[in-house]
């Protein structure tokens, strides 16, 4: 009896250093920042992308001479927004200006990163470009993955014109819970990114893209969060795809309904 008492008094004692280790080193499983410095990035400049800079806040930007809107871009949690070079060349084809946030805390800066920080930097850009544009454009958002909760969460703050989710989620924290359902993850989390939340918020016209295949977010996450939006919606459930290669695998089906949905609500 002794030695078994003994075995789960150290049983207990594995699992409470685990959750102490996972609460203290939790940023470094959730972000992901390239090694790369912001601006030090040939291929947005061989797209004529360029880096801007506005007191902390940093994106890449490609302009059109006669826009017909705005398309600013939040990207996934791996990487930097050097990386998403590939929306550039999917969106090649739309008349848009187009925008890859670059998130505080990548891109080699001194910021950590956060959800705080990232939503508060991304609003600060939104209203930036509001303001600089004197045109007037429609603005939309696309979100690729942990972006498609920035996104839904800026919709909440500001009047934008859509909003393009690919990969979405409920929140962080379930998603995190699903992938490591014996241990107490979204109470531990300090990012939440409550993104069923923020959608509830909202009824800007959103339509949504997600791989049957995902298996990094499961597609039944994009189907929960799409029953939260209260505007106008769609959910592209694209076959054959993943989560890593949902734009090259869906690109067709990806531009065709993005071309439907900036022409349903550019009016």
């Amino acid at each position: 009896m002794k030695s078994i008492i003994q075995v789960i008094s150290f049983g207990l004692s594995c699992y409470a250093l685990i959750l102490v280790a996972l609460y203290f080193f939790q940023d470094k499983l959730l972000f992901f920042p390239g090694l790369n410095p912001f601006g030090d990035c040939p291929e947005m400049e061989q797209r004529n992308a360029r880096a801007e800079t506005l007191k902390d806040i940093r994106y890449y930007q490609k302009i059109k001479p006669e826009p017909d809107n705005w398309i600013i871009i939040f990207h996934g949690n791996a990487g930097n927004a050097c990386d998403r070079t590939y929306f550039l060349d999917v969106l090649k084809d739309f008349n848009s200006n187009l925008i890859v946030f670059e998130y505080p805390g990548y891109g080699k800066d001194s910021n950590a990163p956060g959800e705080t920080i990232f939503l508060n930097q991304a609003l600060e850009l939104i209203s930036h470009i509001k303001k600089k544009d004197k045109a007037c454009l429609p603005v939309y958002l696309m979100g690729e993955s942990l972006g498609t909760g920035v996104a839904t969460w800026i919709a909440t703050k500001t009047d934008i014109k859509g909003l393009i989710l690919i990969s979405s989620y409920t929140s962080i924290a379930q998603v995190a819970q699903h992938h490591y359902s014996w241990l107490p993850v979204k109470f531990l989390m300090k990012h939440k990114f409550l993104a069923h939340t923020w959608a509830k918020q909202t009824r800007t016209p959103v339509i949504l893209f997600h791989g049957i295949n995902d298996d990094i977010i499961p597609i039944h996450f994009a189907r929960q969060q799409f029953l939260n939006f209260k505007g106008e919606k769609e959910l592209v459930e694209i076959p054959d795809c993943g989560h890593n290669d949902i734009i090259d695998t869906g690109e067709k089906i990806l531009k065709e309904k993005l071309w439907q949905f900036l022409l349903k609500t550019s009016g």
